[in-house]
């Protein structure tokens, strides 16, 4: 842990408290020389062992773990540590390096313990220490988050796969994000196609190959579309292109279209073709069951 200037404070306010270094130490279980060093500025960070042991007596916090991201906790660092020693890593700056990220800070603050983990930069990390994630000292949920092991094995931490859904799948791919919460959570990293997004999109993003000219000349037959789930129908622009599964109201609750979503009314919608051969669909929003924009053509990223 790094001594910032809120640590700083509130050691020196702790030891004030006890009466002196040397009485707050043994109530710690810490070196007095320690806490003098601590104080007088000779050393710039705290061990996690001597951390986890002054932590409950200053009144500081972990960082707030946000959603979607890991908690690090100093068993965390520590099992990245183990890690790093047995491939042979002496530096933090290797690691960054062989998990493809372009941030020196952003990494020495997160062995610090001033930051908490994003699970692709995590996952990133672990692919290059090859990490036993089963091992890892997370939780359950957290584990969730990671992307699958092998994801990140070239390194190419700036974009992040994602796997490619043929149209024929697309409804059993879309229900399965509804009732799993949670995408990519098993799928088969050796052998599955994927598309690189940058890390900074939606975790829920989806890569669909679409068949059909019903879109062309936008979207033309094989192509791959990004597609971003939207929250509701008040969330699409009009004219957007989007994705839809429609929902047993409509009779049809296993077919997924690719088209221009056109507002008439309230209560009334249209999803249009851009092909002029192409089908016109009115609809009503009881009738859609997912409805995602399309936000890139992977010819266009």
């Amino acid at each position: 842990m790094r001594i910032d200037e809120n640590i700083l404070h509130a050691l020196r306010m702790a030891v004030a408290e006890s009466g002196g270094a040397k009485e707050f130490a043994a109530r710690c279980g810490v070196s007095a020389s320690n806490i003098s060093r601590y104080l007088s500025g000779k050393v710039r960070s705290i061990t996690d062992d001597c951390w986890e042991k002054l932590a409950g007596e200053l009144s500081v916090h972990q960082p707030h773990s946000a959603p979607g991201t890991i908690t690090n906790t100093p068993e965390l660092r520590e099992y990245l540590r183990e890690n790093m020693s047995k491939c042979g890593m002496e530096s933090y700056d290797q690691l960054r390096r062989a998990a493809g990220y372009d941030s020196p800070q952003t990494i020495r603050r997160l062995f610090d313990g001033e930051l908490n983990w994003f699970p692709d930069l995590l996952s990133a990390v672990f692919d290059a220490l090859g990490c036993d994630r089963d091992g890892a000292p997370l939780s359950a949920a957290e584990k969730e988050l990671l992307a699958p092991g092998g994801m990140y094995r070239d390194g190419a931490m700036l974009v992040r796969p994602v796997p490619v859904v043929d149209w024929a799948n697309a409804a059993s791919h879309l229900e399965s994000m509804e009732s799993e919460g949670v995408l990519l959570k098993n799928w088969d990293v050796e052998n599955t196609e994927t598309v690189p997004v940058p890390v900074g999109s939606r975790r829920d993003t989806s890569a669909f190959r679409v068949h059909g000219i019903s879109m062309e000349p936008k979207i033309v037959d094989d192509d791959i579309v990004l597609v971003e789930p939207a929250a509701s129908l008040d969330d699409i622009p009009d004219n957007k292109i989007v994705v839809v599964r429609f929902s047993d109201r409509s009779g049809q609750s296993e077919k997924v279209v690719c088209k221009r979503f056109r507002r008439q009314n309230s209560t009334s919608l249209l999803l249009t073709s851009d092909n002029p051969e192409g089908k016109i669909i009115p609809l009503e929003p009881a009738e859609i069951a997912w409805i995602g924009i399309v936000v890139k053509k992977i010819s266009e990223m």
